[in-house]
């Protein structure tokens, strides 16, 4: 047990814990740009970007091993504990970029006279129910059972309400499903493990610590698919992680943020071909996960790269969902067209 919460202990929850789109209009700008190439006329001194502790900054990690130069601009990178270290520093101008839950990046650009742009995204859904209970087979086998939610407030809490309701299933009634948020995130699969509780709903790389630690734990069912029978839309997907620019920053070295998201999709590319270099980096570089857990998991974690207009529609339709059951967790509104960098 004392095992189970070490190598539990050093995740972070997703606290927020997505088909492209526009693809003439992404073709258009291509071409565009390439008639009319823009030129800086001064670069910036150097380039940094802060990830958060735990698994967003997975995609990155081979940029902390070899921190790029692009054209002349040197770069930086960096871990912060939380979104509540992280924002400081986007909103001070001490990071230029940064990986956030995805209603945090919408709320931000809402709430800070449209501070940061969304780039892309890097992540999306990763979401499992988790137990040793194999009969469970859908949303409906759990009604009448108790089912622990990592995140309150977050993605894994609007995600049940929003498939429960598109199922027809009641939550916190009688002969519905019981949504408990009593048990904090880092010790949900300790509890699992252990038989206090039965059922839960997380995200990776928990359900791979669970996994490994109990070969009777099991993913019951896959939050992705039920997303999608939800959409009902083939390819229908939740976006989780959003990687922001400032947009200040974005607006005056374009040139230089181009080849910064370029090196990015290289290096999400990077850890999904070989999860296990990944794990020795994120461990290396403290990214606050254990080498062995982030090489069974990266298969499992949805790391993309998806651009801010390949990924519009999927983010915007689950701004929808945050935005129906609290919309203060967005900035009160959907962020208009100036969100998404073009």
């Amino acid at each position: 047990m004392k095992l189970n919460r070490m190598l539990i202990a050093g995740v972070i929850a997703l606290v927020c814990v997505f088909n492209p789109l526009f693809a003439k209009g992404t073709k258009d700008a291509e071409s565009a740009k390439s008639a009319n190439p823009v030129i800086e006329t001064e670069k910036p001194d150097i380039l940094r970007m802060s990830v958060l502790n735990g698994p967003s900054g997975i995609g990155m990690v081979p940029l902390f091993e070899n921190a790029p130069d692009f054209d002349g601009v040197p770069s930086s990178f960096e871990v912060s504990a939380s979104p509540q270290v992280l924002l400081p520093k986007l909103l001070k101008g001490e990071v230029d970029a940064g990986i956030l839950p995805i209603n945090v990046a919408a709320k931000v650009y809402t709430a800070n006279k449209q501070a940061v742009v969304l780039a892309a995204i890097t992540g999306n859904g990763m979401l499992s129910v988790i137990s040793r209970d194999t009969s469970v087979k859908s949303l409906a086998d759990l009604k009448g059972k108790k089912l622990t939610v990592a995140g309150q407030g977050g993605t894994p809490d609007y995600m049940i309400r929003y498939l429960a309701r598109s199922e027809g299933i009641e939550l916190n009634t009688e002969g519905g499903i019981e949504i408990d948020f009593s048990i904090p995130t880092p010790e949900i699969v300790p509890a699992l493990l252990s038989g206090k509780i039965d059922y839960a709903l997380v995200p990776e790389p928990f359900s791979t610590v669970a996994a490994i630690k109990d070969k009777s734990v099991v993913r019951v069912l896959d939050v992705q698919k039920l997303y999608e029978k939800a959409c009902g839309i083939d390819g229908c997907e939740y976006p989780v992680m959003a990687l922001v620019v400032r947009k200040a920053f974005a607006e005056k070295y374009p040139v230089t943020v181009d080849l910064f998201l370029q090196a990015c999709k290289k290096s999400v590319e990077a850890v999904n071909a070989d999860p296990k270099t990944a794990g020795a980096l994120v461990e290396k570089h403290t990214l606050g996960l254990k080498a062995p857990i982030v090489a069974a998991s990266v298969p499992r974690s949805a790391f993309v790269w998806q651009t801010a207009s390949e990924s519009r529609q999927n983010v915007e339709r689950l701004l929808s969902v945050f935005a129906e059951f609290a919309p203060e967790s967005i900035g009160g509104k959907l962020p208009d067209d100036g969100f998404y960098l073009k």
